[in-house]
């Protein structure tokens, strides 16, 4: 089957819910309580992807035949890290649906966040992966994406422990701090 990209605007809100939620349960939905599930699954909805696509997030779909595959999404970094002056932005989901994995698609969609975070002028890219998919981080090691340091990823209440990982998209951008100035 054929996949096509393409960049998500307000009309896709229900999509990005429905693949956010469906994937989200496929890969880690048995790790949580049925309340903590649920209460992480409320970030996926309608109305809160018809927010951030409206708020001019990055977003980009993977479909088959009309059906969602696959997403990334990028924005401002919301991460409390040593940025060394370096504009940097982050990669907040690259999701697959299981049948998918392998095929190419997440390859394809962080191919498109590490070149649109290029385009926006960022020399870092940021994302956190959970400890225990090591699929996951082999997948971000292949890419480039170095492991920084420990991070707690929320899930309800219940915390998991994640990794910071930081690609190094421009290595000659550092700007001057001011102590070199």
């Amino acid at each position: 089957m054929t996949v096509t990209y393409r960049d998500a605007g307000p009309a896709d809100a229900a999509t990005l819910a429905a693949i956010g939620a469906r994937t989200f349960v496929a890969t880690f939905g048995h790790l949580y309580s049925p309340a903590n599930l649920a209460t992480f699954l409320a970030t996926h909805t309608v109305e809160a992807w018809s927010a951030t696509l409206a708020g001019g997030a990055a977003v980009r779909l993977a479909e088959s035949d009309g059906t969602a595959v696959g997403y990334a999404r990028i924005g401002p970094l919301t991460f409390e890290v040593d940025r060394q002056e370096r504009a940097a932005l982050q990669l907040y989901q690259l999701y697959v649906d299981p049948p998918w994995h392998g095929s190419g698609v997440a390859a394809a969609l962080l191919d498109w966040a590490v070149a649109a975070a290029r385009a926006a002028g960022a020399a870092d890219l940021w994302l956190s992966v959970f400890v225990d998919n090591p699929r996951a981080r082999r997948f971000y090691a292949r890419a480039g994406f170095v492991e920084v340091m420990p991070y707690t990823f929320w899930v309800g209440d219940h915390a998991d422990d994640d990794i910071l990982c930081r690609l190094d998209l421009d290595p000659g951008s550092r700007r001057p701090a001011l102590d070199d100035a």
